[in-house]
């Protein structure tokens, strides 16, 4: 009986650290995404106003992303696409988050140190080549000063189909 409370008391500990870890992971891996569509929502929200109030004298617009976060998003993005040792996050390629990381870049293209990049990055993703996302991943990689998972080419139709299954599915 003892035998039998404690095995239990295994599993329950087991599984609960496991459901721990399944949450932390979705968290970490994909909390880009929602912030993607929120700052496009609020820009496109702002451009459509016809009357805009003056901005504060903070300097940045909350409706603004810093260039960093775009980059780590871009960064994490091409993860669907290439292959390399270690990746760190992951967001979800969609047409969405593309079309949405464009309407980004267009409204800070003169704040923006690299906006030419994006914008050609994003363009070609929004027609559906990706064969840059290994020149992406690994520029930007370089800005950010990596040392490890340096992208080394881009993942069969297979290995991206079990990426995205893993991740978002």
């Amino acid at each position: 009986m003892k035998k039998r409370i404690k095995a239990s008391g295994i599993i329950l500990g087991v599984g609960a650290l496991l459901m721990a870890a399944g949450y932390y992971f979705i968290v970490q891996n994909s909390s880009g995404a929602g912030e993607i569509s929120e700052v496009a929502d609020k820009i496109e929200e702002r451009e459509g106003q016809e009357v805009e109030a003056e901005k504060p004298e903070t300097g940045e617009d909350e409706a603004d992303m810093k260039e960093v976060r775009l980059q780590i998003n871009l960064h994490q993005m091409t993860h669907q696409k290439i292959i390399a040792d270690k990746k760190k996050g992951a967001i979800e390629m969609t047409p969405d988050n593309i079309d949405d990381l464009l309407t980004i870049v267009e409204a800070n293209k003169d704040h923006y140190e690299h906006s030419d990049f994006y914008e050609t990055t994003l363009t070609a993703w929004k027609q559906g080549d990706f064969s840059n996302a290994v020149h992406v991943h690994n520029t930007i990689w370089d800005w950010h000063g990596g040392t490890v998972g340096r992208a080394t080419g881009l993942m069969t139709a297979e290995q991206e189909r079990a990426f995205v299954e893993k991740h978002y599915r």
